[in-house]
């Protein structure tokens, strides 16, 4: 490979044209997938997560397996970092927290499958109310300050607590992590937590923590732009003007035992000029999720999680809830009923938001369950569209 073309994002930005070069040339050097994915023209290919899975062995490069997704509809990604990417992952973590003033002593309710066993940490799975135990206690005895979670195990804390007249007043941070972070879960996580700043960070198995929520403009997220390079492209592959939604692209310049380049990770979000003045960072905005979780409309259209997911939430009698879209004109809702649910006034209500949405074509089909599963990572989609 004697001359490429640089992503019409980077040009005229020095440090992103320099470091997207050197790890193109890396790849192309030393990894054997790159060497035919690079060879057939100047353009550099999108990876997509589909040529990826296919190709997982030759990207790895005999390199052990450091991490893989959760999967949800497909196989999953397996990656390798060596211990300084890592190392620079955890420095991420670290200077995020003092955009929130420092860091704080924290508990976490994650995944144990994918988060080492701790005495601050507890598994997602475990009951509700054995949760506000865990936390009250290490508020208690260990002074913690800070807690860290999924935010639809957040909010049905917060749930659980309202409903029993109760706050959590000593927290003075909550950290938002794995999955998409919606407006209305953070009211009722306010409610819950009063005292409590919100943080969120966007990451991925795949690269790591891609952008943290701007303390000041929370809307915003400034990306961790020192080691990755982000793109926003619109249907037409070009890239995106501000404000627009597009497909986020990825370039991890860091990671040269398994490089990621032009990786389509399958979310949406638009590029932004955050006004904070706070953080020299860009931005995104308009974060929207996995391309994956977005339900198609009959008449070939998208419709977006957030197009739907707060008028769920607030339906009376339903706790917890999944959307899975079978066929173009089929919905499977899963649901988890609350106390003294009236189940047919709930299905009314239902019935008449995707009716509302997406026409009369769209067949509802209803399942009332006890328990609906995370991912193995932790992660819990409410939404799965079509694979």
């Amino acid at each position: 490979m004697t001359k490429f073309n640089i992503p019409a994002t980077f040009i005229g930005r020095p440090y992103a044209e320099k470091h997207f070069t050197q790890i193109v040339q890396h790849a192309f050097a030393h990894n054997p997938f790159y060497q035919h994915f690079f060879a057939s023209s100047s353009a550099i290919p999108l990876l997509t997560r589909e040529i990826l899975q296919e190709h997982n062995d030759e990207l790895l490069n005999g390199h052990p397996v450091s991490g893989k997704t959760s999967g949800s509809t497909s196989i999953p990604v397996r990656i390798h970092w060596a211990q300084p990417r890592s190392a620079l992952d955890n420095r991420d973590s670290t200077n995020y927290a003092e955009w929130f003033g420092g860091r704080l002593p924290h508990m976490k309710i994650v995944a144990l499958t994918a988060h080492k066993a701790a005495e601050n940490t507890l598994e997602v799975a475990t009951k509700v109310p054995e949760q506000l135990q865990f936390i009250r206690r290490q508020v208690t005895e260990n002074g913690v300050r800070s807690l860290i979670s999924y935010p639809t195990n957040l909010e049905q804390l917060a749930q659980y607590l309202l409903q029993s007249g109760e706050q959590i007043i000593e927290l003075q941070r909550i950290v938002c992590m794995s999955e998409l972070f919606e407006p209305s879960q953070e009211v009722v996580i306010r409610q819950a937590f009063p005292n409590a700043q919100i943080a969120a960070t966007y990451s991925s198995t795949e690269v790591g923590m891609i952008a943290g929520r701007c303390p000041h403009f929370p809307e915003n997220y400034h990306i961790m732009a020192h080691k990755l390079g982000l793109e926003f492209l619109n249907a037409e592959g070009n890239p995106c003007s501000e404000g627009e939604v597009g497909q986020v692209v990825i370039t991890d310049y860091t990671n040269r035992k398994m490089p990621l380049i032009r990786y389509a990770i399958g979310d949406l979000a638009a590029p932004i000029t955050c006004p904070c003045g706070k953080t020299p960072l860009p931005a995104l905005t308009q974060l929207l999720g996995k391309q994956r979780g977005i339900l198609k409309h009959p008449n070939g259209g998208n419709v977006f999680s957030t197009q739907l997911s707060a008028e769920i939430r607030d339906t009376p009698g339903i706790r917890q809830f999944q959307v899975i879209q079978l066929a173009s004109t089929h919905i499977q809702l899963r649901l988890i009923a609350r106390p003294n649910a009236v189940i047919a006034d709930a299905e009314h209500e239902i019935r008449a938001l995707f009716e509302r949405v997406f026409g009369q074509a769209m067949q509802l089909e209803f399942d009332w369950c006890h328990e609906i599963p995370r991912l193995p990572g932790g992660k819990y989609m409410e939404f799965i569209g079509l694979s």
